[in-house]
């Protein structure tokens, strides 16, 4: 008895890899199409910004904008996070030097 258990068990756990016929076969025409590029220069191509420049770095906005901040209700734009983060720390002297 215990032979035939034996056999009973190495016949049911075959390691053997089988290709399951029902399974539909992968069709390439179906493949998913790659996503765009997120283009961080224009996210932000329709806001309207209340100065032309960076207030910490003095860069045109025009050259790109990482970010934006509202601040006495104008829209600032900055370049880079750093620059959000100096300005956010000491808006009024940065807002100073553009005027």
């Amino acid at each position: 008895m215990p032979v035939v258990l034996l056999a009973f068990i190495l016949l049911a756990c075959n390691t053997s890899t089988k290709t399951d016929s029902t399974a539909p076969e992968k069709d390439s025409s179906t493949t998913a199409m790659p996503m765009p590029a997120h283009d961080d220069h224009d996210k932000f191509k329709d806001v309207k910004f209340d100065y032309a420049t960076d207030p910490v770095c003095n860069m045109p906005v025009t050259a790109g904008v990482s970010d934006t901040a509202h601040y006495e209700g104008k829209v600032v734009g900055f370049c880079s996070p750093d620059c959000k983060t100096a300005f956010v720390a000491d808006p009024k002297s940065y807002l100073s030097q553009l005027k």
